[in-house]
């Protein structure tokens, strides 16, 4: 057998982020009746303190209009509340509510120990830190190659 080829490892890559999202949200489901679509959103707010839907849909590469129909879905579950951005009139800002806060606190606990085992049980930590490493640059790269693309 030889050296594997970008598409074996594009197909490798591929099917392995499948079954690790499948058991992340498989956990969150049964933990805390979150989707992982919503814990990824959630998160990103949290971590910005205030979003706009630009903003979520930029960090997690997805379109707009999806990120924007499940803010909505967030803010129906009292998740999330919008408020109008008083910097632009047109746009909203989208915060976690307490109870949002409060199960993204809880379902953080959840992925961190679903991930540890089969990412970090599996590599180990010096592995997991290359693999983190090699990822970073592959997605650097790729995000620089699409926006050269654009322009």
């Amino acid at each position: 057998m030889g050296e594997p080829t970008p598409a074996a490892v594009f197909e490798n890559l591929v099917r392995t982020q499948i079954l690790l999202w499948d058991a992340v949200d498989r956990r969150l489901r049964t933990a805390h009746d979150l989707p992982l679509t919503w814990y990824d959103h959630m998160r990103v707010i949290d971590e910005l303190g205030q979003a706009r839907v630009r903003d979520i849909a930029e960090r997690l590469i997805i379109t707009e209009g999806g990120s924007s129909k499940l803010v909505d879905r967030l803010q129906a579950a009292g998740y999330a509340r919008r408020q109008a951005d008083p910097a632009d009139g047109r746009s909203t800002l989208i915060t976690l509510t307490e109870d949002g806060r409060k199960v993204l606190r809880a379902a953080r606990i959840s992925v961190e120990d679903e991930l540890s085992g089969r990412l970090a049980g599996v590599l180990g930590d010096q592995a997991l830190a290359r693999l983190d490493a090699m990822l970073g640059l592959l997605r650097a790269w790729n995000r620089a190659e699409d926006d050269a693309r654009k322009a």
